[in-house]
């Protein structure tokens, strides 16, 4: 269900209209799989939703039938309602908050917070994609889904970091707690808002892998670590060229190849994906030679990393990403101009030259779809 466009002079969602005949029409639907509710961009606290519509949606959560779910521009969502969600296959939160008020409102509850109860299912959440959301949501999820007795079920989580103090924090801790059996990881930051974050500026140059090659260790990470993910198979990073030279559009998918490459033994990873926004070439670019300058210079770091080596007391020197089957670069054609994606596809030998040279294929596709691609969309692609 989707409330992005405001239907009402006043702005406010017709999903929160009294006379809405939304809890009726959702008892028409027995064999739902897939269930969305996108509150319009103002949001929607969860208590001024009709208590008959309320219920239908809650009535929704609890179907046997339903596995996928996404909610965007929720406030004040019941913890114990979060909870019971990780019974699903995946769930996609954009822009979703929790009732902090419930202790108070409630006298009954003894001051117990939910979030420290046993979920009222069994946890078998698979993917998991947060954007926008509180470290308290990431809090309460993280115990949720350590609960379960048996191995951790999550295997694919997704990311669009926030600015908000705490935030990479307790992503650490859920990834901890919860990602011992992650096979897919997803870093999805914001295109549009990267260059106003000032960690992104504070960039330390640090020598590892190799003597010749400098990593650049994005800072907006935090303390987010895939070192301990010894079943990574997936990685997926949005990349934005906004800013040129200002900026180092590889930064955040160096600082995690470099986290990946610490391990002990050979890691698992097998298939990077690259969605890249916003490319130009500069004006001073116009000769062939030029452009091919000109990319060797912007993906030199990316390829020289991908095919690092290390020292083997057996073998020798051994490809550190010896598992790597696949880089594949998604072009945005909804922020990338025509003729610029042109040049790049016809010059596409240029971009990781040595990773190709090593047997690793690599694919280069448009999509038009880009950043705006909806979440469980994402989910089910990882």
């Amino acid at each position: 269900m989707d409330d992005s466009v405001d239907d009402f002079p006043s702005g406010s969602s017709w999903i929160t209209y009294m006379k809405t005949p939304l809890s009726r029409t959702l008892s028409f639907l027995p064999n739902l799989y897939c269930f969305g509710l996108n509150f319009n961009s103002c949001g929607a606290n969860w208590g001024e939703v009709p208590a008959d519509t309320r219920a239908a949606f809650e009535r929704v959560f609890k179907m046997e039938s339903v596995k996928e779910v996404e909610l965007e521009f929720v406030f004040g969502f019941p913890v114990s309602l979060l909870m019971s969600l990780a019974r699903l296959k995946y769930l996609a939160l954009s822009n979703v908050d929790l009732d902090t008020d419930l202790r108070a409102r409630d006298p009954g509850s003894g001051g117990k917070d939910d979030s420290d109860s046993k979920p009222p299912c069994e946890v078998a959440l698979d993917g998991l994609y947060l954007r926008g959301v509180s470290p308290g949501v990431i809090r309460t999820l993280t115990k949720t889904l350590s609960y379960t007795d048996g191995p951790r079920t999550l295997r694919k989580l997704a990311l669009t970091p926030t600015f908000e103090q705490g935030f990479t924090e307790t992503v650490a801790e859920l990834i901890t707690a919860c990602g011992s059996h992650l096979t897919s990881f997803a870093w999805l930051p914001s295109i549009h808002f990267g260059e106003y974050n000032p960690h992104l500026h504070q960039i330390i140059a640090r020598t590892t892998i190799s003597d010749n090659y400098i990593f650049y260790l994005a800072s907006s990470l935090g303390p987010i670590n895939l070192a301990p993910l010894h079943h990574l198979r997936s990685l997926h990073v949005i990349i934005s060229f906004r800013n040129l030279p200002a900026r180092k559009p590889f930064a955040q998918v160096l600082s995690l190849l470099l986290q990946i490459s610490t391990r002990p033994k050979h890691n698992t990873l097998e298939k990077i994906t690259l969605e890249c926004h916003c490319f130009t070439f500069p004006y001073t670019a116009t000769a062939a030679a030029d452009s091919k300058k000109y990319l060797a210079k912007i993906w030199r770091p990316l390829d020289t990393a991908l095919c690092a080596t290390k020292s083997d007391s057996e073998h020798g020197l051994e490809p550190i990403f010896g598992n790597l089957k696949e880089v594949e670069i998604i072009l945005s054609a909804s922020t990338t101009a025509q003729p610029v994606i042109h040049r790049l596809m016809v010059e596409k030998g240029e971009l990781l030259p040595s990773v190709e040279v090593r047997g690793v294929m690599l694919t280069v596709k448009v999509e038009k779809g880009g950043e705006e691609r909806g979440l469980l969309d994402r989910l089910r692609q990882m």
